[in-house]
């Protein structure tokens, strides 16, 4: 049979074909890179997830992808979500998951009727079983945040899941060093921050701001402006304001300050984060937490938040572009890099919608 040229333009790749396996829904999220489509898997009557990538926003950078696949084809554990498939377009990839339809962290939490401490313990042993498995395959995940821990279900004791691996990595050796500009800002650990390199410790250093967000309802570093940040991480001055920690162990406590150290090779591995006491015993005060967590992390906070993250992540690029060359020896010279006079104008720009932010009524943020 002869092709036209309209035909050949038309033409998909292979893999293209298993697009039909599928029944596309409504949009579950939005990001950098494409979508989330709720879909329908034809074949099982299942429900599934479909990250859907815009080839023109990887261009150069196509291995992402592939390395994204390469990594979740060879995970399986209960709490990482499950890679089912994969197809591609012209112009997209598809990547197909199990649907997590319960809901994120935090969401799930601040509608429950109580929030205890002994509570946060079990969520945060489920995150760091799974941390611990990825580390014993040399991958490294590098996005650790509430919005990546989704429940699988809305029953009550649905497994919680991560998700998102597109800037996780697999690393050839326990010594690789790892050197890429990654992870989302006000989680990313010292060391990428400063570019000296990292490697599985940054996820520990995630999960020890997720469990201190966990039991107070805000982070623990929050400086005016991203020098001040910046510097404030490098110090790991961690602070328990009494009106907030007043009902929290000393265990937690510890067991944040184990986590949040400057230096990688200080902090506590997945191994032994599981054998701390904070998470192998009880020990926990029985306070109800809920309204001091919701008070932290309301729907307008989040607004705002969601707001000067899109910022603070376009930062991060540029940071990338603009500094590959940078070889920053302390949280100083760092910030003297950040304050470039297109960055000045995008924190002014953040200003603006922060401020017009106050005036909106309070809505529940999208998945970034």
């Amino acid at each position: 049979m002869n092709l036209n040229l309209s035909s050949i333009l038309h033409l998909q790749p292979p893999s293209y074909e298993r697009k039909k396996h599928y029944e596309f829904g409504r949009d579950l999220g939005t990001g950098t890179y494409g979508t989330v489509k709720k879909a329908r898997a034809l074949d099982t009557g299942n429900d599934v997830a479909v990250k859907i990538i815009l080839k023109k926003t990887v261009k150069g950078h196509e291995d992402m992808v592939e390395k994204e696949i390469g990594v979740l084809k060879n995970l399986s554990h209960p709490n990482i979500v499950n890679f089912l498939d994969w197809f591609e377009s012209r112009d997209k990839y598809y990547l197909v998951f199990d649907l997590a339809s319960g809901g994120e962290l935090f969401d799930r939490i601040c509608e429950k009727g109580a929030f205890t401490e002994n509570n946060a313990a079990t969520i945060m042993k489920e995150v760091i079983e799974a941390i611990e498995y990825l580390h014993s395959k040399n991958v490294v995940h590098r996005d650790l945040k509430p919005e990546n821990l989704l429940y699988k279900d809305e029953t009550e004791d649905s497994k919680l899941m991560i998700v998102d691996f597109g800037i996780s990595k697999t690393m050839e050796s326990e010594d690789q060093v790892l050197t890429t500009m990654c992870g989302s800002y006000g989680y990313a650990a010292p060391e990428v921050l400063l570019r000296r390199g990292h490697g599985k410790p940054v996820d520990m250093w995630s999960i020890g701001i997720i469990t201190y967000t966990l039991l107070c309802g805000y982070a623990p570093f929050q400086a005016e402006n991203d020098q001040q940040l910046v510097a404030e991480i490098a110090r790991c001055n961690v602070v328990f304001h009494q009106r907030y920690w007043k009902d929290v162990s000393v265990e937690a406590r510890d067991f944040i300050k184990c986590l949040l150290r400057a230096h990688p090779e200080k902090r506590l591995t997945a191994t032994e984060a599981l054998q701390h006491k904070w998470i192998t015993t009880e020990t926990g005060n029985n306070a109800d937490l809920l309204d001091n967590v919701k008070e932290g992390f309301n729907a307008k906070r989040m607004f705002k938040k969601t707001i000067r993250a899109v910022a603070a992540a376009n930062r991060l690029r540029t940071m990338t572009r603009t500094n590959t060359e940078m070889t920053n020896s302390d949280a100083g010279s760092l910030a003297s890099s950040l304050a470039t006079p297109e960055i000045q104008q995008q924190q002014q720009q953040e200003q603006q919608q922060a401020q017009q932010a106050e005036a909106v009524v309070p809505v529940t943020a999208e998945k970034s």
